[in-house]
């Protein structure tokens, strides 16, 4: 399976949330998706500010971005 990096950033890195292996770039997206609702309950002072979790693939390509504010 192939591994996926999962990142908190506004213009620059915040925090990284590890290496994950899943099936796929759409599982990768569910998983974003996910996290980012869960930084939303549990960080509210986060929405607003530009954040969003950005994943990678294993090869460093950009698999999606999903930005806290959007999510809900």
């Amino acid at each position: 399976m192939p591994l996926f990096s999962f990142k908190l950033i506004d213009s620059q890195l915040v925090s990284d949330f590890g290496v994950h292996d899943l099936p796929g770039e759409a599982e990768a997206r569910t998983e974003a998706i996910k996290l980012a609702r869960s930084l939303r309950e549990t960080r509210p002072q986060l929405i607003g500010k530009r954040y969003a979790i950005f994943v990678i693939d294993e090869d460093g390509a950009a698999v999606c971005s999903v930005p806290l504010d959007v999510v809900s």
